[in-house]
């Protein structure tokens, strides 16, 4: 868990090794960010390696990593504990260390909302302009089925699956959360899969299934939808209203795209909804009922929307960076 530290100035030598230009410009100035936030805010002036010992500035070092410093609140730690109990399914090495982990920002974001459930279920409301939301019924975070083959029989995982009761019945939220990671290149034949084709045709979640799943740039958002609305009718009996929730972070364009994308092949399009992660969070803070909990959002402001606090350190390394390559 993170050091109650002031963030203080620091210079590029404790910055730390940074990623290669190959890598895209939101994903090196998100690591940069890290990179300042470790230096600057938690006060480690050293950093870590990928596991092929590669350093990199936004590895925490095996101490700070030991020390719960990835984490963000004692809410975000204890989710992470909990949910390494119940089997495969998260990374604890990267968990731990890799301050870029969407993994990590899942708990961090999850874990002091999901302590108050009220909180989430009002947040939840919020960015799905959903009023008539009344209670949150459960939350899973990397969630997978133990009986694969009652279900769409592959191996998608859910980063977490919500589900509601509304003034209507009860409701799913599937929660997708990207940070600098890539959506999944994988051409998974699932068109194939007669589970997913049965779901297609009993479910009326797409238009077209055919063209639905035969469309790879938009497979990864599918599987997820797919699963989560598979789910509440396997436990329920009933194909059931679940709606897709992708927060990403602001710069990230690409996942808009994409979204967007796969809401063409939709029955009912808004069943797939963006938000950006500083809308989330806002809209987080405007719901909150105490100082705690504004505080736990704001320190994830701070750490994964506010570049502005590193800028400076970012320009001076830019400069360096173009002058080594000309």
């Amino acid at each position: 868990m993170r050091q109650q530290n002031s963030s203080a100035p620091v210079s590029l030598e404790t910055i730390g090794d940074q990623p290669r230009l190959s890598e895209s410009k939101h994903a090196r100035r998100a690591r940069f960010h890290q990179s300042w936030y470790r230096a600057a805010h938690l006060g480690v002036s050293t950093w870590g390696c990928t596991a092929w010992g590669r350093p990199l500035g936004s590895i925490l070092p095996q101490p700070a990593a030991a020390a719960g410093m990835n984490f963000t609140s004692r809410e975000s730690q204890n989710m992470f504990k909990v949910r390494r109990t119940q089997g495969w399914g998260v990374d604890p090495f990267r968990m731990t260390t890799h301050m870029t982990s969407s993994q990590t920002l899942l708990v961090n974001l999850l874990g002091p909302l999901g302590a108050n459930r009220q909180w989430l279920l009002r947040a939840l409301g919020t960015v799905l302009a959903r009023p008539d939301f009344v209670e949150l019924l459960n939350l899973e975070i990397e969630y997978a089925p133990r009986a694969r083959s009652r279900y769409l029989g592959d191996m998608t995982r859910l980063d977490a699956l919500i589900t509601v009761r509304t003034a209507g019945g009860i409701e799913g939220v599937v929660l997708e959360l990207k940070y600098t990671d890539r959506f999944s290149s994988r051409k998974l034949p699932i068109a194939e899969n007669p589970l997913y084709r049965q779901m297609a045709n009993d479910s009326d979640t797409w238009r077209t299934p055919t063209s639905a799943l035969t469309d790879y740039t938009v497979s990864q958002l599918l599987r997820c939808h797919a699963l989560g609305t598979k789910a509440l009718q396997v436990e329920h009996s009933a194909w059931m209203p679940v709606t897709l929730l992708l927060v990403s972070h602001p710069l990230d364009l690409v996942a808009v795209d994409i979204l967007k994308s796969y809401r063409d092949h939709l029955s009912a399009p808004a069943s797939a909804v963006h938000v950006d992660l500083a809308k989330f969070l806002n809209a987080a803070i405007d719901v909150s009922s105490n100082s705690l909990e504004r505080a736990a959002m704001g320190e994830l402001q701070l750490r994964y929307i506010e570049h502005a606090e590193s800028e400076d350190l970012w320009l001076e390394h830019s400069s360096m960076s173009y002058a080594k390559n000309f």
